[in-house]
């Protein structure tokens, strides 16, 4: 069988660039064919490659992750029985420095991703198209990410502006009262105006059972404010209590389009594909984070081992050897999606408190290997990605096991780490000190 070699270089605009390598003589048939994502310009990309062989063909395509300008060549190619495989423009840039120190172009990188089959066969995972269903999934995933990126903003402007202009309040009113706060006496002059009873009976009149013996403290503040300002104009509180306003209104469209994505779209999407997914059996993972999971995944066929997984999620530690030196303490490739990452991290957070063994990574990495929290965490989700590859390969519910492999309940587990896998806390306050 003859093999032939396509490597696209994908523009988003502009017109894509197409070489097509003979791994049989080493020879390029082209270096630079100009198309567009146009059914009749892909089938004469393949024509040419196909130019002077008869029988069996094997046709390879090796694209870059441009864009999602990769996703409609690499669709028609696949239904075209071709072999894809979509890589990341590092891998094209690391392999380009090596041919062509000094010299970019669309021609060079068509060129490299060809060669890069060549040389790298065993590093590329060849590519599927995805559902539209789990496309949607992974748009929802993200569009869910940025409407809490959305809500942190907000209420960081909320914090800064409240540091300027009443000294911070976060110690000083306790955090269920600090929106009541916000929302409606947010001027010093108008908290010290109602006076301190009438202010208590207001809050007992919404929230019944509140406490308020923090009142007192933050009118004494509200009164060193003016105080210091002298005038209310020198802050300019007519025009910051509508801002405050205006973004606790922002707040609340955010929330609510928040809850109505994730209750009427992205959780019954994920429930329509995956009814019985497995990976919600794993302690910290729950119905969200799974469908995330799924999103970005969207076939874990596509890794052969568990190691290149691990690596795709951006949790595996880069290393370094050289002679006798081995550097153990290298930083995360964080080369993954950020959203799987940052997924993990929060679902390994919750993981290591009721799974034994990933209680005892944990455990390790801060008082043996002397990192800090973070570090510790992000070794507990490089543990817990391995095995989400694991339940999705084999597809079975998770079993939490002791150190000895035996079965144990939540309780039991619970228990355990409780009593023997509890970081002293002098031990915690170092790593902290270290890391700040």
């Amino acid at each position: 069988m003859y093999t032939r070699i396509i490597g696209v270089d994908l523009a988003v605009k502009t017109v894509h660039t197409a070489a097509i390598y003979d791994p049989a003589s080493q020879k390029f048939l082209t270096k630079r064919m100009r198309f567009r994502s146009r059914p009749q310009e892909l089938d004469r990309i393949l024509d040419k490659a196909r130019e002077g062989l008869s029988g069996d063909v094997q046709i390879i395509v090796v694209l870059e992750a441009t864009n999602m300008s990769w996703f409609e060549v690499g669709q028609y190619f696949h239904r075209q029985k071709v072999e894809v495989y979509r890589v990341n423009g590092r891998k094209t840039k690391a392999l380009r420095r090596v041919d062509s120190p000094h010299a970019h172009s669309d021609k060079l990188d068509g060129m490299t991703l060809a060669r890069l089959y060549v040389v790298g066969k065993d590093k590329l995972v060849r590519w599927t198209p995805p559902s539209g269903e789990l496309l949607a999934l992974q748009r929802m995933a993200r569009e869910l990410q940025r409407i809490v990126g959305l809500q942190t903003a907000t209420q960081q402007r909320l914090q800064d502006l409240t540091q300027w202009t009443w000294g911070g309040w976060n110690k000083l009113i306790p955090a269920p009262y600090q929106e009541w706060v916000l929302r409606n006496f947010y001027d010093p002059w108008t908290a010290t105006a109602l006076g301190e009873e009438w202010l208590q009976m207001q809050l007992k009149s919404v929230r019944p059972k509140a406490k308020t013996d923090w009142i007192p403290a933050w009118l004494k503040r509200a009164q060193e404010r003016q105080q210091l300002y002298a005038e209310a104009s020198v802050v300019g509180f007519d025009h910051v209590v509508p801002f405050v306003q205006r973004e606790l209104e922002m707040m609340d469209w955010l929330a609510q389009r928040r809850s109505i994505l994730v209750k009427e779209e992205f959780l019954p999407l994920y429930r329509q594909l995956f009814p019985d997914d497995v990976l919600v059996t794993l302690r910290g993972v729950a119905e969200r984070s799974a469908a995330i999971y799924h999103g970005f995944i969207i076939t874990i066929q596509r890794f052969p081992n568990n190691k290149r997984f691990v690596q795709w999620t951006g949790m595996a530690p880069r290393s370094f050897q050289s002679g006798t030196v081995v550097n153990k303490r290298m930083r995360l490739s964080k080369q993954g999606p950020n959203l799987i990452k940052a997924t993990l991290y929060q679902n390994a957070q919750v993981a290591r408190s009721w799974d034994i063994q990933l209680a005892k990574v944990y455990y390790e990495q801060m008082v043996q290997q002397g990192k800090h929290h973070t570090q510790a965490v992000c070794a507990v989700a490089s543990h817990l990605a391995a095995r989400i590859y694991a339940l999705l390969r084999d597809q079975r519910p998770y079993q939490l096991q002791d150190l000895q492999g035996r079965p144990v309940s939540s309780q039991q587990a619970r228990a355990y780490i409780q009593e023997h896998l509890q970081v002293p806390e002098n031990i915690r306050k170092q790593r902290k000190r270290r890391q700040s």
